[in-house]
């Protein structure tokens, strides 16, 4: 039995029949099959054999286990499996269970008490996608990722022991580090193919590193302590979308004219900004979003408004009235409030 939790995501609730397994494999929608309680062997014999064998496109992710150990044995069930997710876990028993996982392409590792990451020189080298979440112990060491040379997605959670590393990993496009805090970020400067970089909590002050790295399309930075400047920002002028979220140092936009490829920017809970008027010389800006704006003022967005190369303005405010107000301006200036884009189409 199987339920959807949303739209291409399902929880396996009980042991599957083959005929559950065959509707899932009809289901094209379909991204991630998870579960959180121990399942019969025969349903993992089904999805490897049935499922797996053919949609090596769906992730597998175990999570929970809140009160108990996890035993990962059942992976050697499921050599078929690429994609493997091990989340919201505590403690799991046969770790070493993911090398029965030949096929891996995408692994993702979430597991408190885990004391280092010697499991990842047992995994298939091969890896193109890797996501670490934080640990209690500071002892994983990351000089371990070295062997995963065609690495093209790496997300880090908290861990810095040997992050330099990164900068040795050249196939690397896409950068998450979350509470992550380094004197600078000097291991991205050679990353040539990096495109798309989140920066999530952590401390991170010193950005210079980065300065006219013209590959980044994608820029978010999300609740950085401290920081106050993002003139960096201005040499990036590959950027096509810019995320602020969450900076209540942060009083004014940098300047945003020579970003002649920047289309979107969206703001989220930017408590200290006062000064936005840079977006009005964004010469390919199309689509703004700004969210919890209570510190703004109306006028604040005229340059923004004046802009002919804006179409979509949005944001919201404290009240409904300020709403209703902005949303009588965006009008008068001729610009709409419907979304553009449901995925932003990057060039």
């Amino acid at each position: 039995m199987y339920s959807q939790v949303y739209m291409g995501r399902t929880d396996i609730k009980n042991n599957l029949t083959e005929a559950e397994v065959e509707e899932l494999l009809s289901n094209q929608e379909l991204e991630v099959i998870q579960f959180s309680a121990p399942l019969e062997p025969y349903t993992f014999q089904l999805l490897n054999d049935l499922f797996f064998k053919e949609r090596d496109d769906v992730e597998l992710r175990v999570y929970g286990f809140y009160d108990s150990r996890c035993d990962l044995s059942f992976l050697s069930a499921l050599p078929n499996v690429t994609r493997f997710t091990v989340d919201c876990i505590r403690e799991v028993d046969h770790l070493d269970a993911i090398t029965h996982l030949d096929k891996l392409k995408a692994l993702h590792i979430g597991i408190y008490h885990l004391d280092n990451l010697d499991i990842l020189t047992r995994v298939p080298a091969t890896l193109e996608s890797m996501m670490l979440e934080q640990t209690q112990s500071k002892k994983p060491d990351l000089a371990v990722l070295e062997r995963f040379s065609g690495l093209k997605k790496l997300y880090i959670e908290g861990h810095t022991k040997n992050i330099d590393v990164i900068g040795k990993l050249h196939q690397l496009e896409d950068v998450t580090l979350k509470s992550v805090t380094t004197n600078d970020v000097e291991f991205l400067a050679p990353l040539q193919k990096l495109w798309s970089l989140d920066i999530k909590l952590g401390g991170i002050q010193n950005f210079s590193a980065i300065e006219g790295m013209d590959s980044i399309k994608y820029l978010e930075l999300w609740q950085i302590r401290g920081l106050k400047d993002l003139s960096f920002i201005s040499t990036l002028t590959g950027l096509q979308y810019l995320f602020l979220q969450s900076h209540r140092n942060v009083e004014s936009l940098p300047a945003l004219n020579g970003l002649t490829k920047l289309r979107k920017v969206h703001l989220d809970l930017m408590k200290g900004l006062k000064d936005i008027s840079s977006l009005g010389q964004a010469p390919s800006l199309a689509e703004f979003t700004h969210w919890s704006a209570m510190n703004m003022k109306m006028e604040d967005y005229t340059a923004l408004l004046s802009n002919p190369s804006v179409q979509r303005v949005r944001a919201t405010f404290d009240s409904a009235k300020r709403n209703n107000e902005f949303e009588a301006m965006v009008e008068h200036y001729g610009k709409t409030s419907e979304v553009l884009w449901r995925e932003f189409p990057y060039e």
